[in-house]
């Protein structure tokens, strides 16, 4: 899975689309691929996500405290918030299954994901099972906690999570941030810079390379600004003019 494709980049350039094999280009659409794919990397680093679920990263064992939230005057439940988000799945018969949420219950981590140990409620009823989560915030529930915390773990801290994280479908400013990165690397070719040209009326493809680079950087800038906490106060902002 690819932020953009060969031919979306050849739209962009208004060159005649890549091919390989006997109507070879320079470069070739096996070339492009892998700069394209070199751009999908860089990009997953510079926002610290990945933005296809083919492409969901794996996180292991991050550590948590348990969040306390009153259910009764005696009686709590948990909350957890993960570092990435939104999960892929949390549930040991996931695709890919790659999921632990180990919860100290005063003598040992007890992985909930485990079905012969533990159940996970849905979205419709939660509280039908002893954890269930949200996987477009990154929160994950606990039915009860109050009586798990009477002893701190060793590690010091009340959770492990083992899971997977993603955005399900590549937004359109990954996509064109892609197209910017992949056709700065394509006009940095010396031989393809050659030509496409550098009219006296146009950028010198120097000029081209900078602004693409520019452009994808501020697109990329901009989703490393959107944070948890202004998602969920747009969220609430929405839910309010709604009522009224």
């Amino acid at each position: 899975m690819t932020y953009c494709t060969h031919g979306e980049i050849s739209a962009f350039l208004q060159v005649d689309a890549f091919a390989d094999g006997g109507s070879a280009t320079t470069p070739t659409q096996a070339q492009v691929e892998t700069f394209i794919g070199l751009s999908n990397e860089r990009i997953d680093q510079i926002t610290g996500h990945a933005w296809a679920t083919a492409r969901a990263k794996t996180v292991t064992e991050e550590k948590h405290n348990i969040q306390p939230v009153r259910n009764t005057t005696v009686g709590y439940r948990g909350k957890i918030r993960l570092n990435k988000y939104p999960i892929v799945a949390m549930a040991s018969t996931s695709s890919p299954s790659v999921a632990n949420l180990y919860i100290w219950d005063g003598s040992t981590f007890v992985d909930y994901c485990d079905s012969d140990l533990k159940t996970k409620g849905t979205t419709t009823n939660p509280l039908s099972g002893d954890w269930w989560e949200d996987t477009e915030r990154g929160f994950i529930y606990l039915k009860s906690y109050g009586g798990l915390n009477l002893t701190s773990s060793p590690i010091g801290y009340g959770a492990m999570v083992t899971y997977k994280y993603a955005t399900a479908t590549v937004p359109d400013d990954i996509k064109q941030a892609c197209i910017y990165m992949t056709s700065a690397i394509i006009i940095g070719n010396e031989e393809f810079g050659l030509r496409v040209g550098e009219g006296t009326d146009s950028l010198s493809n120097s000029e081209k390379i900078a602004n693409y680079e520019e452009m994808a950087q501020k697109i990329l800038d901009e989703r490393t600004r959107r944070g948890r906490d202004v998602v969920l106060a747009t969220s609430r902002i929405t839910t309010r003019t709604n009522l009224f």
